[in-house]
């Protein structure tokens, strides 16, 4: 949305410019070319209009400059994104097979991690919660932890200390 409205602030600045440059070329042609005199007031008014044009011009310089800087910066922010997904996705089966979990329970444990609670998780393996509830134990013994909080911590400090450390290479 954000870059839709840059594009359409820059196509009336690039209007606004075609204007004025039509019409100091509109005045040229009349007070200059076609003699028609000129007074103090036309070369005022013809020298505000050069201005704004050039304005007009730094503007629009300025704002595709800001455009395109925006552009590589979302563009870097996006494969930075993309690549520690790809390394926290690496990081939590490598988690998850270091504490032997069963498939059943990597699933739950995922889960967990994204937030569901018991019944949501129970309504999305269409199992019941009290299967969940004997998995989640069954998980927060074999991690070590006694809690979703302690489980989301094991991985949110290692794998933020992971990422730091590739943002810094």
């Amino acid at each position: 949305m954000k870059d839709r409205t840059l594009k359409l602030v820059t196509l009336f600045l690039v209007s606004s410019v075609i204007f004025f440059l039509f019409d100091v070329a509109s005045d040229i042609y009349d007070r200059v070319i076609a003699n028609t005199g000129t007074n103090a007031l036309d070369l005022i008014h013809l020298a505000f209009e050069i201005f704004s044009a050039v304005a007009l011009l730094v503007a629009i310089k300025i704002l595709v400059q800001r455009m395109l800087w925006l552009s590589a910066q979302n563009k870097e922010k996006a494969e930075s994104l993309k690549f520690l997904r790809g390394e926290m996705d690496a990081f939590v089966r490598e988690k998850f097979e270091g504490w032997a979990l069963s498939p059943a329970e990597r699933d739950i444990a995922m889960y967990m991690l994204k937030g569901l609670s018991i019944s949501e998780i129970a309504v999305a393996r269409s199992t019941a919660e009290g299967t969940v509830k004997a998995q989640t134990s069954s998980i927060f013994r074999k991690t070590g932890v006694t809690s979703r909080m302690e489980l989301m911590s094991v991985f949110m400090d290692e794998f933020l200390d992971v990422g730091q450390a590739l943002h810094s290479n």
